[in-house]
């Protein structure tokens, strides 16, 4: 099993300060350019550049987040204030791969290569869908005055999400500042930029 608290003393070592990570980013095997989209669920793909803050069992992670979301292919990335990378997942259709601390794991699921880094299960298929501000089936929803998402609650009931800002990035209202809560774990994240992508060809089409 991965260890959280190993990883935390790596990352806090290299992470005294925090700014927003810059120009980090992957070239997909399809081209893609930036679109304007009305809702964050017309993103084909799109890419997140913010901040992460994770407490777990007295640990603290706090990394820049850079996160590419295609329907072949992902990356999800951590990095210090100088940007070195502390943690970097991938996953295509073969499979996912988890870099951390100098070491690389190899996984069909990624879910199962979280797990065995966290130590408590990080739904990472309903993680894109929460933070940009969509319910996945099933889960129980509060909705705010302006009818956006104000807390979620997943559907088996172990994670709470509750979203305090919004803002328009890409033409659509995404969430800013949300935090999610387990029993064990509580995760803060700020989305700084999020960008709505397509095929380069300039198809849009809904996700």
């Amino acid at each position: 099993m991965i260890n959280l608290r190993r990883f935390t003393k790596f990352t806090l070592a290299g992470l005294t300060a925090l700014s927003l990570l810059g120009g980090c980013s992957v070239t997909p095997k399809v081209a893609l350019q930036p679109v304007s989209v009305e809702n964050a669920s017309d993103a084909k793909a799109w890419e997140l550049k913010g901040k992460l803050l994770i407490r777990t069992n007295g640990d603290k992670v706090s990394a820049n987040l850079f996160w590419l979301n295609t329907p072949d292919n992902a990356e999800l990335r951590l990095t210090s204030m100088l940007g070195t990378t502390v943690l970097l997942l991938t996953q295509n259709r073969d499979g996912a791969t988890l870099e951390v601390d100098g070491k690389r794991y190899s996984d069909l699921s990624p879910q199962r290569l979280l797990d065995g880094l966290s130590g408590f299960t990080l739904p990472i298929d309903a993680l894109p869908f929460w933070i940009t501000g969509q319910p996945m089936a099933g889960d129980e929803v509060e909705f705010d005055t302006l009818n956006r998402p104000k807390t979620i609650i997943s559907a088996d009931g172990e994670w709470t999400i509750n979203i305090s800002s919004w803002q328009t990035q890409s033409g659509a209202p995404v969430p800013r500042m949300l935090e999610l809560t387990h029993a064990s774990a509580v995760i803060k994240l700020q989305t700084n930029e999020w960008q709505a992508l397509a095929n380069a060809t300039g198809s849009k089409g809904a996700r």
